[in-house]
């Protein structure tokens, strides 16, 4: 699966592997630094970091389609 493939390389969970959410709690992108934990919105697991989704942003603007 090719969601599955880009969370691998890049660090980030796009479906939160504890809950299946696809969902993440809201951090102001501005002020947060690379290293900021991005958690999910339903059980508050860790997907990745501020700097795993933007390496997920850059890579995937081909991918996805919103």
């Amino acid at each position: 699966m090719i969601l599955e493939q880009q969370a691998i390389s890049t660090g980030f969970k796009i479906i939160c592997s504890d809950c299946g959410s696809l969902s993440i709690k809201a951090t102001d992108p501005a002020r947060a630094s690379d290293d900021t934990v991005i958690e999910c919105r339903r059980c508050s697991a860790v997907r990745g970091t501020m700097a795993d989704l933007h390496r997920l942003a850059q890579h995937s603007r081909d991918l996805f389609e919103f």
